[in-house]
């Protein structure tokens, strides 16, 4: 497990104007649950992608075999003999399904939800830096607020340079799938090409929702594909940069430790 801790240095800011100081508290209050959403869906996202594989040992295929032919048996039994190649492949059919029923409400999960964990939660985590993005570029446009913000908001965009394209293409593949860019009437794609350690295409290639590791990638409304990299180091780097704004601005009242036990 994960743990990235922040210590925010006070419990208020300090400022004559208690209404300029709720609303900075309130921003930060968000970037604050955007963070944690983060580092949660991380987690998920390396507990999927390591632990939640399918169980192909020989004992447990020997056993699920087994329960199959007895199933089929059993439906042979009811239906009698002689058989018709209709009725066998009834029984095939009619002993997939209730096999597959049997397993399910054993609580083995369908492949095919294993296969999604890993991208719903890459996918979260994708969302979640976005949100805190949003935010930063909100804060900096309040009055009265340190440039340090403006700062850090430049270097979360220097670190995570594909988010916004990134996350635009996961939101919008009803159209990336059909090779159209952005927009309320997109146009065609222009694809560039794509020579990145892992796939070489000259003339550009429309991937999405792709995993390759922990980087999880989709092809930008640019035509370029990009990729945001779901891992441990990305959020040491949100972490930094959550760190630095909370100690920008001057507060007053105990430190706190986050998260909380």
């Amino acid at each position: 497990m994960h743990i990235f801790e922040i210590i925010i240095p006070g419990t208020w800011l300090v400022s004559d104007d208690r209404d300029w100081a709720w609303e900075i508290e309130e921003i930060l209050r968000c970037l604050e649950e955007q963070f944690y959403e983060a580092n949660f869906a991380l987690n998920m996202f390396l507990h999927a992608i390591s632990h939640d594989k399918e169980d192909m040992s020989i004992a447990n295929w020997e056993a699920d075999s087994d329960r199959w032919f007895a199933i089929q048996r059993e439906l042979e039994s009811q239906l009698g003999s002689p058989y018709e190649r209709q009725n066998r492949d009834d029984i095939h059919l009619q002993t997939e399904i209730l096999f597959k029923r049997e397993k399910w409400q054993s609580g083995r999960l369908p492949s095919e939800f294993k296969k999604k964990k890993a991208f719903i939660y890459a996918r979260a985590f994708l969302y979640a830096l976005d949100s805190f993005e949003k935010f930063l570029n909100v804060l900096k446009q309040q009055p009265q607020v340190p440039q340090t913000v403006s700062e850090l908001h430049v270097k979360f965009s220097s670190i995570f340079p594909q988010l916004r394209g990134v996350r635009n293409s996961a939101q919008h593949m009803e159209d990336r799938s059909r090779g159209l860019g952005a927009g309320k009437n997109p146009k065609p794609l222009e694809l560039k090409p794509i020579e990145n350690g892992t796939f070489s295409a000259p003339d550009g290639a429309i991937i999405l929702d792709y995993l390759n590791g922990t980087k999880y990638g989709n092809t930008m409304a640019d035509g370029h594909y990009g990729e945001v990299d779901v891992s441990p180091s990305s959020m040491k780097s949100l972490t930094s940069i959550f760190q630095s704004l909370l100690d920008s601005f001057e507060w007053k009242g105990p430190k706190r430790h986050l998260p909380s036990i």
